[in-house]
């Protein structure tokens, strides 16, 4: 968001406030806080309010601001020599971002001197400039200049306005700047105009406004075409002089989170830039019109704190969503896990009814091997040699779990045959292929309902019927479970829900409270 002024808009704002309220004569000086002053003015038909912030803004407001109660130092400093003082000349010292507001003249002249750059000053100074009071006491780094009370304010020391660039000080320019950099960035610090303004007068020059340099035959080939868009905004530049055209604030579209489902979200536009003309690059964006730049930009800095509001409210009610939206997401995957978990044990339990002679072979001999007290090691190397001789018993024991009273065996459908299994697993590939990530649940349920050979634990205290009924008991329990998770989730999902549209209930309330303004005149 833009927070400070250019200088295409100090001197726009200063055109406008010259022709409207020079001639007014002070009424009082208010504070808002340490860096926000009030300037009252009026004459006998009409009243202004004059709003100076120290380091980011000065225009005219129509809004009602919350005054001190206690005026500090410096506004009892300005109220002893501004009071019923006549505003006179309202200037720009050189091109730099400073504005110098005169009351009165001659030697009975009072000057306020506004720094509208990052720590920036407001300075009350007399007929020569010699400095009364600030905000804030400096000294500045590069030249041995005091800005203290009783010294004289370096109004000699402003940057004087320029002739437009010459081509070769623009090639020598964009020729330091870094590759990959953009040409309105390299040149902001050099020149007067602001980036905006700069982006513009690219795009009107045939540019692209985000420009970058590529490298050095790129610097020579597009410098001639920056220098004319550089032209154009010296152009704007005098415009800005005697400035009498129209404000724009540009906006910035938010989507806001719906709750109801089917009901479209709504866009929360807000305000991220003000400027006097409507630039190249903002045409497509939203925009407000305003009849003078100083109220589009009383506008924006008036809404912005209720605007911050707004986003803070935006972030709460997708934060809320966002819980919501994961408490779903937890609820679905549960119940996905629990499927499968059925799923494994069904097909486990079919696997060992339909290999009952294999497992109950199998078990009978390991059973045999640890009642005669073979050593484990031993058994695994029996096994090992009577699949090394073809054993189909032997063969189907993939590992011995041995400490847990198990043994792992490979079983498949027996009704199957070795050409349609080859047939499945080339479907299957052909399949996975085609797979989205979105279907890998899906395609996992088809993969275990294939015939695919499988992995099956079978305990050794157990026949191999109790086996095959252990696994159906296990799947029984595990729909039970889905079952009560099911129950549990749709109250834990009201519950969600309550919670999510009260978090949204309150963070209206919240913005509607503070956003109130009650205006007095």
């Amino acid at each position: 968001m833009k927070t400070r002024f250019t200088t295409v808009d100090i001197r726009a704002v200063i055109a406008e406030i010259s022709a409207n309220y020079v001639g007014m004569r002070v009424n009082n000086v208010y504070d808002i806080d340490n860096k926000t002053y009030l300037i009252r003015l009026q004459k006998p038909d009409s009243k202004a309010v004059l709003l100076i912030e120290s380091g980011t803004r000065v225009h005219s407001t129509d809004f009602e601001w919350p005054k001190n109660m206690m005026p500090s130092g410096f506004a009892m400093k300005c109220r002893k020599h501004l009071k019923s003082r006549r505003l006179t000349q309202v200037k720009q010292l050189g091109i730099d971002r400073i504005v110098d507001i005169q009351f009165g003249s001659d030697e009975a002249a009072y000057h306020l001197i506004v720094e509208l750059y990052d720590r920036g000053n407001i300075i009350l100074a007399d007929h020569e400039y010699t400095i009364l009071n600030l905000l804030r006491f400096r000294t500045a780094e590069a030249e041995d200049v005091k800005i203290v009370v009783r010294e004289r304010y370096p109004v000699e020391s402003a940057r004087p306005p320029e002739p437009l660039i010459t081509l070769d000080r623009l090639s020598d320019i964009l020729s330091q700047a870094q590759h990959g950099d953009q040409v309105k960035r390299v040149l902001n610090p050099h020149l007067p105009y602001g980036a905006t303004l700069i982006e513009h007068s690219l795009i009107e020059a045939g540019l692209p406004g985000s420009l970058k340099i590529d490298s050095q035959a790129h610097v020579s080939e597009v410098a001639p075409k920056i220098l004319e868009a550089l032209q154009l905004a010296e152009t704007y530049m005098e415009k800005t002089e005697k400035f009498s055209g129209k404000g724009y604030i540009i906006q910035k579209s938010e989507k806001k989170p719906s709750l109801a489902p089917g009901k479209p979200s709504e866009d929360l536009l807000t305000y991220d830039e003000f400027h006097p003309f409507l630039f190249a690059q903002h045409i497509y964006s939203p925009y407000l019109e305003f009849d003078t730049f100083d109220k589009a930009v009383d506008e924006f800095f008036s809404k912005m704190e209720s605007q911050k509001i707004d986003m803070k409210a935006l972030q709460q009610e997708k934060q809320a969503l966002k819980k919501l939206e994961n408490v779903k997401k937890d609820h679905e995957q549960r119940l996905e896990a629990l499927h499968q978990a059925q799923e494994v044990d069904r097909i486990k339990g079919e696997l060992v009814e339909m290999n009952l002679s294999v497992v109950e072979r199998a078990l009978q001999v390991v059973r045999s091997a640890l009642a005669n007290q073979v050593d484990w090691t031993e058994i695994g190397v029996i096994v090992k040699e009577a699949q090394a001789s073809g054993d189909p018993v032997a063969c189907a024991i993939k590992e011995l779990k041995l400490q847990t009273n198990h043994i792992t065996m490979l079983l498949k459908n027996p009704y199957i045959s070795d050409e349609e299994q080859d047939e499945e697993e080339k479907i299957k590939m052909s399949e996975e292929k085609g797979k989205k990530n979105k279907n890998k649940d899906k395609g996992q349920n088809k993969k275990l309902q294939r015939n695919k050979p499988m992995l099956v634990d079978v305990d050794l205290g157990l026949s191999a019927y109790a086996n095959a009924k252990r696994y159906y008991d296990h799947k029984r329990n595990a729909e039970k479970k889905e079952q009560k998770t099911i129950e549990a989730a749709g109250k834990a999902m009201k519950s969600a829900e309550k919670k999510t549209q009260q978090t949204l209930k309150e963070v209206q309330t919240v913005t509607t409270i503070q956003k109130a303004r009650k205006v007095y005149w």
